[in-house]
């Protein structure tokens, strides 16, 4: 028996109750996770992730970065 597949906007809605200060989509023709932050110091970031898995790994990496 399979798991059902989660649709990714339930997951687009739970990562960014996750990470409030990012704006986080799924991108249909890519199939991938993206969100975009801007930093303290004004530089926007972004990622493009092929799970929200890696999305949240990424996104932690780039906001403990953050000064």
């Amino acid at each position: 028996m399979s798991e059902p597949k989660i649709s990714p906007t339930v997951v687009v809605r739970a990562l960014s109750a996750r990470f409030p200060k990012w704006t986080i989509w799924w991108g249909e023709a890519t199939a991938h996770y993206w969100g975009m932050s801007r930093r303290r110091d004004g530089l926007l970031v972004h990622i493009e992730a092929r799970s929200a898995q890696e999305f949240v790994q990424r996104a932690r990496e780039i906001d403990s970065a953050t000064p």
